[in-house]
């Protein structure tokens, strides 16, 4: 930097506010320096080139060469690249200006405003020269010093004078005889008055800059938030306050339409765009006044605001309001820098308030012209729309009257159809008109055309009248009877051959309507137009009742021509037929096209009328037919046209009301020149068909026993209700039901009864449910019921207890009174799952769990249950798996005498080890195996295996002991049971005194009878026996005294707490004199203390069994167990 000495310097100022250029102009005037302005980067450029400044100031943001782009040009020109440069912005946060100065080589930065000591040393250190000054403490304005923004051009009238007074003291200063004769006072005086006028005069300017900059800003707004966020941006800007928020209201509103805020966080500033308006806001906006408030403790209350404002320090707020209206308010919190807000800080948010008021109104106002100018030109459309539709419709009209002109004087048929298709391209300006008979096969065959003269219409084959992805015009109306509209050609792409045809012949838009005689169509007559959409709804009406007009005057000319030949050949055929038809049993007809020719007498035993009626009445035979297949019965001379013959089905309805299924089969009769002259058929009742055909569909689709919905039906419409609710966002539910005890009423009633009572849950199932729900029979004693229409849960339940309370009532079926409990299962659809498998799978889930209770009961499923579910259906399948694999492996637990303290015996237990060497307890999988039908399996194993092992110890010469087997009630009850446990004993060797069989309480009391007799055959077999788990059910002592047993094993629930709980040791005591009154041994299992052995003991128990003497153990730890002398 090169230092300037003994003279004065050249500086360039570059900024686009003329304010901030007449500012620095005055400051740095004083101390004799060279000033150039610029008003933006390009000519700042200019001048840097002409002048050579030393020194240049450039603010960053300008409209045309921005500060950035200035430097980087400037450094860049070899001349000038050294010259030193200051960034001074205001637009830039200082730290962001900083750090744009760093990137292109600036080494100072200014603010605005900054205060006029700092600009005058940052210029003289940039220039190398030093401070003509001591420093200073800069004098600050008060806020009373100043008169507000309303009198600024008093102020800068003041501000001038004392620039005027300080320049004439500095200038004293720069003689040297003068400067040694002041006081230092005064020298500090000068300094101190000209920082407080540069400093007033530099806000001044500032503020002045930046509402002239909102006041372009506003003006060219659109958007109200923008409106907002520019006022709030310059309020906070001038007045130097932390945080601005500003709000609209709608008239008579409690809370804002708009608000916009800056320096707020985004939760506080949503808060307050829902807060109704109150406190000081509301004053704002009542009193039309400015509310300043200073020293505040932070509490925001003291403020006015809410309770959970953010902290309040200093308050500056002002009413958003026009001459006539008041919008709003805007408020500024925490002056930076300072306790208060300023009169001046008052004035500029007044100012900006007032701004924003008259731009929101003219805002407002624009709004409304738009809409005004929308519903202006929406309107004038609409009115040019119905011009152009009266137009057309007119022409149409008159083209309608012509025709009927030229079909009035017409004496032949094909001379009428030339003019009529001339009179339509000549009074309607159509491209062009045409009018075709149809083939035998779909064909169409031009009779005349008019218009288009280049293009001369021949035969157009079935597969022009039918494009390839499409029906045309023509094939519409030639195949359905229908008007064929194409509005737009250009549009249609599915018919592409067609499209490009239509566009070479010129064509944008097209429209056909079908020639029917008697509701046959045997013509087409196609008008053509070089426009799109030429043809509206009353044009389309209008040239269709013109198409009508024309097949009558086509008929009426044949008709005319053709009578007298047409009634010989009629005459002929009839007596031919008669003689022919009259043996046939069924219906046989024919038609000329027009009328009836001939008639079967049989269609009396048919239809229920005499033929006479069908002659006296032509349209008598279409009326009986059932409503709901006339439309498709009476397109059928169509069909005959384009194919020759038909075969249809159809109902008819019979005088007394019954319905019958007819088949129709009918050919068109031509002559030797192909024309069509008349229809012959033959009928076939064929009721007898369709109702065995009924009968099939519905045995495929209900039960055969109670005439429900089968699965397959249930499925369907499962489907077809799940589609439904989907699209209407509403519910159903799936319950699944099971009779309780059903097999026990099999049982004892036989299946005779079994099958009324499902009858007669049937009928009260279908009693009880609405119309459209459905009842579906699962199998065996399981229903299903499908509840739709549901909308909320509580529906569910309330339409669910319904069902339930009709099984409250007894059911009398063959004169007896049953009582019937059903346990229910109920999923709802969408809310448990949208898949129909795992509906049903999840009302069986909960279902099963309803089983669990006892009586009538009811389970929704949830979440829960489904993972039990799976869980159930993975141990289900790897227990399938185990048991064909035999993947289990038998423990054995000694039976130990009490008072020798050695083992008698061991009881086998089934083990389910696992791969990573952990076992799966018997408690959660036995109860599977009952349910799934494996126990048998599983039980017979353990059999087998314990037998085996127990002879394995006895040939290695351990003692002989005896072995216990635990028998399930399933076990028990097969047929094979005596037969199994023979079969193990004899493959083992194992003598029967060896081996125990243990059964439950309950087990033998549910069917004593039975279990009387297979007990004593097992016992004749030499094996011993004994009641496992006694006491924890109902025995009868009748009963027990009868059963030929050996041992009572004491249930450990009783075993547990018997050193403690009084009434467990009455019971066990009790049990153990029950036992040897019936000389039977007692043996009590779960033994784990001293304390329990002790009781058992004194007691006189026989032997015990538990975890104080062994736990389970496998078959080689017994061993050594044995070879110990353990026993």
């Amino acid at each position: 930097m090169t230092r300037l000495r003994g003279r004065m310097a050249t500086i360039l100022i570059v900024d686009d506010h003329v304010l901030n250029r007449e500012f620095l102009c005055t400051l740095l005037g004083y101390g004799g320096h060279q000033l150039l302005e610029a008003r933006d980067g390009v000519e700042g450029m200019k001048v840097m080139r002409d002048a050579r400044p030393d020194l240049v100031i450039v603010d960053i943001v300008m409209p045309i060469m921005d500060g950035y782009e200035f430097i980087t040009a400037m450094q860049n020109d070899p001349d000038i690249a050294q010259t030193p440069a200051i960034f001074y912005t205001a637009t830039c946060r200082e730290r962001e200006a900083t750090v744009m100065a760093q990137a292109c080589n600036v080494r100072w930065v200014l603010p605005k405003p900054s205060e006029p000591g700092v600009i005058l040393k940052t210029v003289h250190e940039a220039l190398g020269l030093p401070m003509m000054i001591a420093d200073y403490e800069p004098a600050r304005i008060m806020p009373g010093d100043r008169s507000g923004m309303i009198r600024v051009d008093n102020q800068l009238v003041d501000y001038l004078v004392d620039l005027e007074i300080s320049s004439k003291l500095i200038a004293r200063l720069g003689q040297d005889d003068v400067v040694l004769l002041l006081e230092a006072k005064e020298i500090r005086e000068v300094a101190e008055r000209l920082s407080v006028s540069l400093a007033s005069l530099q806000e001044v300017s500032l503020h002045l800059t930046a509402l002239v900059d909102l006041g372009i800003e506003l003006a060219a707004a659109r958007d109200p938030l923008r409106l907002l966020e520019a006022g709030c941006r310059v309020a906070v800007n001038i007045c130097q306050a932390r945080s601005a928020v500003v709000a609209m209201y709608e008239p008579d509103a409690l809370v804002p339409r708009h608000l916009v805020s800056r320096g707020i966080d985004a939760a506080l500033a949503s808060r307050l765009s829902l807060a109704p308006v109150s406190g000081t806001l509301t004053a704002l906006m009542a009193g039309r006044s400015v509310v300043c408030l200073s020293g505040l403790s932070g509490n925001p209350q003291e403020a006015g605001l809410p309770d959970w404002h953010s902290p309040v320090h200093s308050f500056l707020g002002v009413p958003v309001a026009s001459r006539d209206n008041i919008h709003g308010w805007l408020y500024l919190l925490d002056k930076v820098g300072g306790a208060s807000f300023s009169e001046g800080d008052q004035q500029a948010a007044a100012t900006v308030a007032a701004q924003l008021a008259v731009s929101y109104e003219n805002l407002q106002l624009y709004a409304q012209i738009q809409a005004h100018h929308q519903l202006l030109t929406a309107e004038m459309a609409q009115r040019l729309q119905a011009q152009e539709s009266l137009t057309a419709s007119l022409r149409a009209r008159t083209v309608m009257a012509r025709c009927n002109q030229v079909m009035v004087r017409a004496i032949d048929e094909a001379g009428m159809l030339d003019q009529m298709c001339q009179t339509v391209v000549e009074t309607g300006a159509y491209r062009m008109a045409w009018i075709a008979y149809a083939g035998p096969t779909g064909e169409l065959y031009p009779v005349a055309q008019a218009g288009a003269h280049d293009v001369k219409l021949r035969y157009f084959p079935s597969d022009w009248v039918r494009d390839e992805q499409g029906w045309t015009p023509a094939a519409t109306a030639l195949r359905t009877g229908l008007t064929g509209v194409v509005g737009d050609v250009m549009a249609i792409l599915p018919l592409q051959a067609w499209q490009e045809l239509a566009c070479a012949r010129g064509y944008r838009c097209a429209i056909s309507m079908p020639l029917l005689d008697d509701g046959i169509v045997f013509g087409v007559l196609t008008i053509c137009a070089s426009y799109a959409h030429a043809f509206d709804a009353s044009q389309i009406d209008m040239f269709e009742e013109l198409a009508c007009d024309i097949a009558y005057g086509v008929i009426h000319l044949r008709n005319k021509d053709g009578r007298a030949n047409a009634e010989r050949s009629l005459q002929a055929s009839e007596e031919k037929l008669s003689k022919i038809m009259e043996s046939i049993d069924n219906v046989v007809w024919s038609h000329s096209g027009s009328h009836l020719l001939y008639l079967s007498p049989i269609v009396k035993q048919v239809y229920g009328r005499p033929a006479e009626d069908f002659f006296a009445d032509a349209k008598l035979w279409y009326a009986v037919i059932h409503p709901d297949d006339a439309a498709r019965v009476r397109n059928r001379r169509g069909k005959l046209l384009l194919n020759g013959s038909i075969t249809q089905e159809f109902r008819i309805l019979r005088p007394d009301g019954s319905i019958r299924w007819i088949e129709d089969r009918a050919k068109a009769v031509r002559d030797a020149s192909g024309t069509v002259i008349r229809f012959d058929g033959v009928e076939i009742d064929i009721t007898g068909r369709k109702e065995d055909e009924a009968r099939f569909v519905h045995m495929a689709n209900h039960d055969a026993l109670t005439g429900l919905a089968n699965r397959n039906l249930l499925s369907d419409r499962l489907a077809q209700s799940m589609l439904q609710a989907r699209r209407a966002h509403g519910l159903l539910a799936l319950m699944f039901m099971d009779l309780d005890h059903f097999k026990e009423v099999n049982d004892n009633g036989g299946h005779l009864l079994g099958d009324l009572l499902l009858k007669a849950v049937a009928a009260r199932l279908r009693d009880t449910i609405r119309d459209n729900d459905t009842v579906a029979r699962q199998g065996g004693d399981e229903f299903i019921v499908l509840l739709t229409n549901l909308h909320t849960q509580a529906e569910v339940v309330v339409v669910v207890d319904k069902i339930l309370a009709a099984f409250i009532p007894p059911f009398l079926v063959d004169g007896q009174t049953l009582m019937v409990s059903v346990s229910v299962g109920v999923t709802v659809f969408p809310d448990d799952s949208d898949d129909m498998p795992a509906l049903l799978r999840n009302a069986d889930t909960a279902m099963y769990r309803a089983k669990a209770q006892d009586g009538t009961s009811v389970q929704y499923y949830s979440k829960e249950m489904g993972v039990l579910s799976v869980e159930r259906s993975d141990l289900e399948a790897r227990l399938r798996v185990a048991a064909d694999h035999r993947d289990f492996t038998v423990f054995y637990q000694p039976k130990v005498n009490i008072d020798s303290e050695c083992i008698i015996g061991v009881e086998a237990l089934i083990r389910w080890p696992q791969a990573d060497g952990s076992m799966i307890s018997p408690a959660l999988f036995i109860p599977v195996a009952e349910e799934i039908g494996l126990i048998t399996q599983i039980g017979e194993w353990v059999l087998r295996t314990a037998c085996a092992q127990n002879k394995a110890w006895q040939d290695a010469g351990l003692p002989r002991i005896c072995v216990a087997v635990n028998l399930s009630a399933r076990q028990f009850m097969q047929p094979g049971l005596l037969e199994s446990v023979s079969r193990a004993l004899r493959d083992s060797g194992l003598d029967a005194c060896h081996l125990e069989l243990e059964l439950t309480e309950s087990i033998m009391m549910n069917s004593a009878e039975h279990f009387i007799t297979t007990l004593h055959a097992l016992k004749s077999m030499g094996v011993q026996l004994s009641i496992d788990d006694f006491g924890t059910g109902y025995s009868s002592l009748s009963y027990l005294k009868r059963f030929p047993i050996d041992r009572l094993k004491i249930d450990q629930s009783f075993i547990r707490d018997i050193a403690t709980d009084p009434g467990d040791a009455t019971i066990t005591r009790a049990v153990i004199a029950l036992g040897h009154s019936l000389n039977l041994k007692v043996i009590a299992e779960g033994v784990e203390t001293a304390e329990q052995l002790a009781f058992l003991r004194a007691n006189q128990c026989d032997e015990i069994q538990g975890y104080y003497f062994s736990r389970p153990v496998a078959a080689g730890a017994l061993a050594e167990l044995l070879e110990m002398g353990a026993g």
